[in-house]
């Protein structure tokens, strides 16, 4: 298993012991409804990989537009929820370094919202890469993460307690820059801002073949 840094142990830990008090105050239909829009004009069908299932509210847009839906969550206590949500769908407790999955299935599209904010800068390019291992050439992704810039650990109130967990922000042009360099292309850019705290950037990704992967590092 990945060895943890000690700020992913203690945004782990939070989510297990806060798993359900966080899953009720997160429970907004369609909070992506533009994203899963322009997503499903860009893969109508396929298998999907979903990265950081959390409880499961994703999870239900993307099961009812008919895809073959996969998801992971390395929280125990929210793959606990979304297992009990979806009994009949498959799901893994798995972090975002170590996807590996039996039956050797490489994924047509991916979606990972509000997960890679939890993922230090300096493993971006390692969990970039692992999810590029399981999908397939051409697979089509859907990340999203908040504007702003620098990392750590945070304090939010979830109930009457305090919530610990570690975030990173980025500039739209920074995380961009990433994305290229790990083998991915910018398909569609979505800004969503919530409030003046909480800007979203949201990408629409392609992965590279390794053809035109070297193609683009050329340029």
């Amino acid at each position: 298993m990945t060895e943890l840094l000690p700020e992913e142990q203690v945004t782990v830990k939070n989510y297990d012991k806060f798993a359900s008090a966080w899953a009720s105050e997160r429970n907004t239909k369609n909070f992506w409804a533009q994203e899963l829009q322009r997503f499903h004009e860009l893969l109508p069908k396929g298998t999907i990989l979903e990265i950081g299932s959390g409880h499961g509210r994703d999870a239900e847009d993307l099961l009812e537009l008919g895809y073959d839906y996969v998801g992971t969550d390395i929280s125990v206590g929210l793959i606990n929820i979304i297992r009990q949500r979806f009994p009949d769908q498959k799901f893994y407790q798995q972090s975002v370094y170590e996807l590996d999955f039996q039956e050797g299935q490489n994924f047509d599209g991916f979606w990972a919202a509000a997960v890679l904010l939890h993922v230090p800068k300096s493993r971006m390019d390692e969990a970039l890469q692992s999810i590029r291992r399981v999908v397939n050439t051409d697979a089509i992704g859907f990340i999203s993460l908040k504007d702003g810039q620098g990392e750590g650990v945070q304090d939010d109130v979830v109930g009457r307690e305090t919530m610990r967990r570690f975030f990173s922000y980025w500039t739209k042009e920074d995380f961009t820059e990433v994305i290229d360099a790990n083998g991915y292309e910018v398909v569609d850019y979505i800004y969503h801002p919530v409030s003046e705290k909480t800007k979203w950037h949201s990408f629409l990704v392609r992965t590279l073949g390794d053809q035109r992967l070297q193609n683009s590092q050329r340029c």
